[in-house]
């Protein structure tokens, strides 16, 4: 039996790429053992193992980007993690990494074991993980060009791609139909604001601030707040939820959408042309500030700061980002992005396995 180990953990953003790749090698392989690697206490406890992979720990062991205590402790906590990351990996014939604290543990010990290694960048500016999976002989394969590497796209759910083909009738079908859902009326503008898998407290802060005035606007708001952050009392016109279950949902009902820039929210909210602002999360190398250029190019979105990003600011914009909006729901644009990506890296798996079988 072949066997592939998946590296990816910390955001969703990081695993729905990696489920939707195991998904279709699944197809492509039947037989395949496919373990992922985690953390204990990320969000992959709960996403790896409600979509019914096996999923192992190793030791988080992230580099600190700032001179703290933390940097003294890192080597041992790495060290450990190598060798926990050794035996997961031993034995296997493939390492597919997509980010996340555990790629470096992953990538060193597929490294040291002879086992070939694609690693997947989603962002449009490559991170830590991908700099060592070149250093450990990697293929790489990229969301977005890259000169260096092979341009596939980013996996996406199958949920997203179903609601990117349908059509526009359809679409406005779908858009009253989940708008209903939320108990929201179908004939107002629906905002979607999100920070990702674990929320934002600037955006709860902005809605917090400003519901009142957004409300009287003749707005209406679907919020997702975050698990760990406190809910709102829901009231009319506005629908607080601690996570998004179904994005989908959320996106059919949508007219503007809030949230950060991240690979898979900017992929998704591209394909499926529902126009966004993009706040970039302040942190990393700046890569959020990149994966939503060409989106804002070809009229999409538009990119605002986190520190411009406030009440007052998505007060004084909000008529011009619904008339955008508007504008691009009606006419059906949308960003041709790949919806194949999940299958293409699949069966670059493929091939890499059947080459080391060949050996």
């Amino acid at each position: 039996m072949k066997k592939v180990i998946f590296a990816a953990a910390g955001t969703a953003g990081h695993i729905e790429p990696a489920l939707a790749v195991a998904r279709e090698l699944q197809i492509l392989i039947p037989d395949v053992e496919m373990v992922f690697v985690g953390t204990q206490g990320g969000i992959e406890n709960s996403l790896v193992v409600g979509a019914g992979f096996t999923l192992q720990n190793i030791t988080k062991a992230a580099f600190p980007r700032t001179f703290n205590r933390d940097l003294f402790s890192w080597n041992f906590r790495f060290i450990r993690s190598l060798v926990e990351a050794i035996r997961i990996v031993k034995g296997s014939d493939l390492v597919i990494g997509f980010g996340g604290y555990v790629c470096g543990s992953t990538y060193f010990a597929a490294k040291l074991a002879g086992v070939p290694i694609i690693a997947h960048e989603a962002n449009a500016k490559p991170g830590m993980s991908t700099r060592l999976a070149r250093f450990c002989g990697a293929r790489l394969l990229t969301a977005f060009t890259d000169g260096k590497a092979e341009v596939v796209g980013l996996p996406l759910r199958r949920s997203i791609i179903e609601l990117a083909e349908r059509t526009k009738v359809e679409r406005e079908e779908l858009r009253a139909s989940s708008i209903l859902a939320y108990g929201l009326d179908p004939d107002k503008a629906t905002i979607l604001i999100f920070g990702g898998s674990l929320g934002s407290k600037k955006f709860n802060r902005v809605v917090s601030q400003r519901l009142e005035e957004l409300l009287s606007s003749g707005v209406q708001i679907v919020h997702a707040v975050g698990k760990n952050n406190d809910c709102p009392q829901p009231q009319p016109g506005y629908v607080p939820l601690a996570y998004i279950e179904d994005m989908p949902q959320a996106y059919a009902a949508t007219d503007v959408a809030i949230c950060r820039a991240g690979a898979a929210t900017v992929f998704e909210t591209g394909l499926l042309g529902v126009y966004t602002v993009y706040v970039p999360l302040p942190i990393g190398n700046g890569e959020q500030s990149f994966n939503a250029a060409a989106i804002v190019a070809e009229g999409g979105g538009v990119v605002v700061s986190d520190a411009d990003f406030d009440g007052s600011w998505l007060e004084s914009h909000l008529p011009e980002l619904l008339e955008a909006a508007t504008l691009r729901r009606t006419q059906g644009l949308t960003i041709a992005f790949p919806k194949d990506a999940a299958l293409v890296i699949a069966k670059w798996a493929e091939r890499e396995i059947s080459a080391r079988k060949e050996k």
